[in-house]
């Protein structure tokens, strides 16, 4: 088997094969009893791949009316955070959150002073956060997304219990829907220090057809209450810079008040992540960046992440195993290598990690292909046995490195100089399931079939998952 694969960082692609038909689930539902709003509460919660890794933890988004907005939220989530390179949001676990009496959950009362006939928050907060942070791998970071009522349920979270979310997306909110709520919410959100929370708005096209925005504020049929009301609300918000409160908002004149859900989701994740995206990663892949100032790059933008969203983060093992892997296609050995030094400091227990170091530190040493036109297959065997005996050796004698020119002596239809170099490996490396796997591949090649067999047979002791050797075993042992 060739071990050799080509990974770039900014591609990826998955081979989905064989013929029997799996189910594919981007969420699972839960169940929760709560003695606040004396009843059962369900919900459905997405957990992002890389949470199989245990080290790894999420920011939450909270999703009002979840049972309608969980599938494209979880797609524009991926979307917006997994494109390598461009990421411009984090990965984020979802919390979609069902709601059996709708306004009761979601129509908050005028004022504060009535407050105590609001139980939802306090659901939240006693009885929600504290089962998603026991059952799931939360960080400490909250976002609150809804649409319509859910809109208005975001706005007046924000207002009345700003310490529950760090972030917030209103999707065409129903700010008209309670009473003198627009009076009484300005007055409290002037007073509230907002400092590094943010917020975003969306705005569909909700007036009659042939009204343009320039008459809401003269309308008196009421037609346009609902614009209205979000526009006198935005424009109070962006007159009061001073509570710090990152905002923006955007009206989507093309867009009805159910359709601008998914725009707005779209463009209120960027607009409260502006900070997200790293502008300067592709600065690691120019030629007068060295490696220490490469691996800077990605450290100094962790520690920004970490004082923006308020607790420790490291660059991915996923992300950096890949970048790793894309420096050692090109040949920059000193930016991998740093990388893998990066990438084992902050995941120390991950054999990948581990292995990418090993490989990484072979790499800066001399080649032995560069060997194969001026020494042949047998001295390049001695010279290699003689190397693992240094305590540093001065070529690059990995497993890897012998296994890429085994195959190229393959690949050059020189059988025999391909089986003495992994036999080379075979003794080398004597318990690496791998090396016997292209022993044997070479020994078939040459009609060494009973030999190159025993050789898959090793394999496959040493690694019970190596279909390929399972295969060719299995296709042997029905011609015999």
């Amino acid at each position: 088997m060739k071990s050799s694969v080509i990974i770039t960082f900014l591609v990826c692609l998955v081979a989905i094969t064989g013929t029997k038909a799996q189910n594919f689930s981007i969420g699972k539902y839960d169940t929760l009893h709560s003695n606040i709003l004396n009843e059962d509460r369900q919900i459905l919660v997405h957990v992002p791949s890389g949470a199989q890794n245990n080290d790894v933890r999420y920011p939450v988004m909270y999703l009002l009316d979840g049972e309608n907005h969980f599938t494209k939220t979880v797609g524009i989530i991926d979307h917006l955070s997994t494109t390598a390179g461009n990421e411009l949001c984090p990965q984020m676990i979802v919390v979609a959150i069902f709601h059996p009496d709708r306004e009761k959950d979601l129509i908050p009362p005028a004022s504060k002073e009535d407050k105590t006939k609001d139980h939802f928050p306090e659901f939240l907060e006693q009885e929600l956060f504290p089962y998603i942070n026991s059952h799931y791998p939360t960080e400490p970071y909250r976002i609150l997304v809804g649409h319509s009522l859910g809109g208005l349920r975001v706005i007046n979270t924000m207002v009345y219990q700003p310490h529950l979310f760090n972030s917030y997306i209103a999707l065409d909110p129903s700010l008209g829907m309670v009473k003198n709520w627009i009076g009484n919410a300005t007055t409290e959100f002037n007073k509230i220090d907002y400092t590094g929370k943010s917020l975003y708005i969306a705005l569909g096209m909700t007036m009659p057809k042939g009204m343009d925005t320039a008459v809401i504020f003269r309308d008196t049929s009421g037609n346009a209450r609902h614009m209205r009301c979000i526009m006198t609300f935005a424009r109070n918000a962006e007159s009061t810079k001073n509570n710090g409160l990152d905002f923006n908002w955007r009206y989507y004149p093309d867009e009805t008040h159910q359709s601008v859900v998914f725009k707005g989701t779209y463009d209120g994740l960027i607009a409260n992540f502006p900070w997200f995206k790293n502008e300067k990663l592709f600065d690691i892949f120019k030629p007068d960046v060295n490696a220490e100032a490469s691996v800077r790059i990605i450290t100094d933008y962790y520690e920004s992440l970490s004082k923006k969203m308020g607790y420790s983060q490291v660059a991915p093992e996923q992300g950096t195993s890949e970048l790793i892997d894309y420096l050692t296609f090109k040949k920059w050995y000193d930016k991998a290598l740093a990388f893998a030094q990066l990438n084992f400091i902050n995941y120390p227990n991950s054999k990948k990690a581990k292995r990418q170091l090993d490989e990484s530190l072979w790499n800066t040493k001399k080649s032995i292909s560069d060997l194969k036109s001026t020494k042949t297959a047998n001295e390049i065997y001695k010279m290699c046995k003689k190397e693992a005996t240094k305590k540093e050796p001065e070529y690059n004698i990995s497993e890897n490195a012998i296994n890429t020119l085994g195959y190229d002596f393959m690949q050059n239809n020189k059988l025999t100089d391909a089986e003495i170099i992994f036999k080379l490996n075979v003794e080398l490396y004597p318990n690496s399931y791998n090396v016997y796997d292209s022993y044997g591949e070479c020994l078939l090649a040459k009609g060494q079939e009973k030999e190159g067999i025993g050789a898959y047979r090793k394999s496959l002791e040493l690694n019970p998952d190596n279909s390929n050797a399972r295969k060719i075993i299995e296709k042997y042992d029905r011609n015999k």
